[in-house]
């Protein structure tokens, strides 16, 4: 492989309770003559996850942020198809990455714009299920895609809503102590504003 792609920045001041779980590069996809290469850095919430263990036992990444910088071979100009070609592989991209770390029923349910800095971002947003220790949770995803200069931006990240069905009340309930979508919601749009 050439040489590695340039990390995206990310606002680090929002992820002090978070921790880099990932930084590798990876082939998105191919097409059109055009290879799609990604910098892609993951970070999961350490401080959720230490916190839910403390109470229920169940040891898993509840919420999870992502952030790459694509870099394009050859570098097309930057064109409306293109722009296209790239969100819509993505965000097929993001749903396959979730259902690779546990998540099922992963549907895409929305797709709007989201302003990030001086550019208007692809946003798709994603219903999933989660399932663990004889608990089902809801999950929300969301994905952005942008192009602040030559190279394209991905930027997304999943939380836990609430508890569709649980075998186990007393692990519902302490889930649902550990949760707060507003706040985990609020927290993800901040992340992909701060992310270049």
């Amino acid at each position: 492989m050439g040489e590695m792609v340039t990390p995206p920045s990310v606002p680090t001041e929002h992820l002090t309770d978070w921790q880099c779980a990932d930084d590798t590069t990876e082939t998105l996809f191919s097409a059109g003559g055009v290879t799609v290469t990604a910098r892609l850095l993951l970070y999961e919430d350490d401080h959720l996850r230490s916190r839910v263990r403390e109470r229920t036992g169940a040891d898993r990444s509840w919420r999870f942020f992502l952030a790459a910088r694509l870099e394009l071979a050859p570098r097309p100009p930057v064109t409306g198809a293109l722009r296209g070609l790239v969100a819509s592989q993505a965000s097929r991209g993001f749903a396959d990455r979730l259902e690779d770390r546990g998540f099922d029923a992963v549907d895409r349910v929305e797709r709007r714009t989201l302003r990030i800095g001086n550019h208007d971002a692809r946003l798709f947003g994603y219903d999933a299920r989660c399932h663990v220790d004889g608990v089902t949770l809801s999950v929300d995803g969301w994905l952005a895609t942008w192009t602040p200069d030559r190279d394209f931006r991905l930027a997304g990240g999943v939380y836990p809503t609430g508890i569709v069905q649980s075998a186990d009340d007393e692990t519902a309930d302490a889930l649902r102590d550990c949760f707060d979508p507003s706040t985990f919601r609020a927290d993800l749009f901040a992340l992909l504003r701060g992310t270049g």
